[in-house]
């Protein structure tokens, strides 16, 4: 009789921690989906980055007015720079 109690309790137990493990082992899945991704566009940006650096003069005019529509420079040397695109267009969240 006990010895049932205590694996009832048990098993009780074990089903709640591998609940828990399953849970946990999603959560870590889609971290790692989301570092992968986030790796991905960090390369995105870097390749860019190179790809300007080694524009001539004329291109890289041309790539900062498509990205830029506005830069105001304020008193106190506050400067407001307004981008053609917004961060969910580039995320690709909606159509530009």
């Amino acid at each position: 009789m006990i010895l049932k109690q205590m694996l009832v309790k048990h098993r009780a137990r074990l089903e709640a921690a591998q609940k828990i493990m399953a849970e946990t082992k999603a959560k870590m899945e889609a971290e790692t989906a989301n570092a992968k991704e986030t790796k991905a566009r960090i390369d995105e940006l870097l390749s860019w980055a190179e790809c300007f650096d080694k524009a001539d003069i004329e291109t890289r005019h041309m790539i900062v007015a498509r990205l830029i529509e506005r830069v105001e420079v304020r008193t106190g040397y506050k400067v407001h720079i307004k981008f053609r695109i917004s961060l969910e267009q580039y995320l690709g969240k909606t159509s530009a």
